[in-house]
């Protein structure tokens, strides 16, 4: 008998019912879109700080390893200055010469005692030096004479 009832219904789904299963697979195909997109972009915001760190690092170790002699009064480096201002460029997941800009600041504290400030910055996005905002990583230490 129950084979009958279910033989003698010739109905399906109707165009209404197929349109309102579509518009809700697509609602939840967008939702997951745009949490694989925030995914991606906090990825790679993360990737682009781990750079940031391992330059300042590297550039700090730099500096450590100089003899304190290197360093004048005035702040500067005396045998090559342009090191103070630097522009580093890495290449990170699909972006190719990635620029970080490094800035060493070096302030005698007294004839002893030298402060090293190294800052890195870098834009990404809508947060660029030219809206004042960049993203930035620093580092101080103190280096004294030996």
């Amino acid at each position: 008998m129950i084979q009958q009832i279910a033989l003698l219904n010739k109905k399906g789904l109707s165009l209404v019912e197929v349109m309102i299963a579509l518009v809700i697979v697509l609602l939840v195909f967008l939702a997951l879109m745009q949490t694989a997109l925030v995914s991606i972009e906090s990825n790679t915001v993360n990737s682009l700080r781990d750079e940031a760190v391992s330059i300042t690092e590297m550039r700090m170790n730099e500096l450590r390893n100089r003899p304190f002699d290197d360093f004048d009064l005035n702040g500067t480096l005396d045998p090559d200055p342009l090191t103070i201002n630097q522009t580093i460029n890495r290449n990170i997941k699909n972006i190719s010469n990635f620029a970080f800009n490094t800035v060493t600041t070096i302030n005698a504290l007294n004839a002893d005692n030298k402060q090293i400030t190294i800052t890195v910055t870098w834009d990404w996005k809508d947060k660029t030096v030219a809206n004042g905002n960049p993203y930035t990583h620093s580092i101080t230490t103190i280096r004294r004479r030996t």
